[in-house]
């Protein structure tokens, strides 16, 4: 689900100090499998901070083990975009824990991940009597590429970046948090048959397109996600097509607020 539910946050910023989002995922016949809520706000010293919390409810929390996972993106603002400095993504469930920081350096061109892994051993004595135990790791390394986005400063910025919404056109660009081995992402805006199954899928006068990451989301191999924007940038749906056999997975926006400063 993490990928879902990062891609589905696509925003432009104003004057606005804080914006608020809160999202409804569901799958086919299984009905509602989480909530996300997003935050993007915006500080008085040129900086920024997006936060993502997005956790499992109902059959989906008992069979993820209360699965939930956190975002975050720290950076600052310059020419109306949000560069980012640190990025962290933090999963946890009931038998496992794990976070990883993405520090940019922009004068070296890399970027260092620090990872972080907490997980529970079970053991079980003759008496077949259970001990769990947590077992920790830590370990540092370079990306293999570099990028001047992660997934949300991208795409909270996505409406700056690309030239134009117009069927037939298509940009590629990296993000950490898309394809884990380069990075790489493309924004599609097709055309003619293509571009009616999008209308159809999204049902939207709104402005749409296809982001594909280049990496398996469950059935999807190519995890291609369809997106739709309100007025204010913001993503009102996206939907990623035909997973197995049980239809699409849908994650529609049920709030939003905007806080001014």
């Amino acid at each position: 689900m993490n990928k879902i539910i990062i891609l589905i946050f696509l925003s432009i910023f104003s004057y606005a100090k804080t914006f608020e989002a809160t999202y409804k995922i569901s799958y086919g016949i299984f009905g509602e499998l989480g909530l996300a809520k997003t935050s993007l706000e915006i500080l008085p010293n040129n900086t920024y901070k997006i936060k993502v919390h997005a956790y499992a409810t109902g059959i989906a929390k008992f069979l993820s083990s209360n699965k939930e996972e956190f975002y975050e993106s720290q950076g600052v603002i310059k020419n109306n975009l949000l560069i980012p400095n640190k990025y962290i993504t933090i999963t946890n469930n009931d038998y496992k824990k794990r976070k990883k920081t993405y520090l940019f350096d922009y004068k070296k061109e890399q970027i260092l991940v620090e990872k972080y892994e907490k997980k529970v051993n079970i053991k079980y004595d003759e008496n077949l009597k259970k001990k769990e135990s947590w077992e920790t790791s830590e370990s540092k390394e370079f990306t293999n590429f570099f990028a001047t986005n992660d997934l949300l400063s991208l795409f909270f910025n996505i409406t700056k970046v690309v030239p134009s919404f117009e069927q037939g056109n298509s940009y590629a660009f990296k993000a950490i948090g898309a394809n884990k081995d380069n990075g790489k992402l493309d924004i599609i805006i097709p055309k003619n048959k293509a571009y009616k199954e999008l209308q159809e899928t999204l049902n939207t006068k709104n402005k749409k397109f296809i982001v594909a990451i280049h990496q398996k989301i469950f059935s999807s191999s190519n995890g291609e996600l369809f997106i739709s924007l309100n007025k204010e940038g913001f993503c009102d749906k996206a939907v990623l097509k035909d997973v197995l056999i049980f239809g699409d997975i849908k994650g529609e926006m049920i709030k939003f607020k905007i806080n001014k400063g």
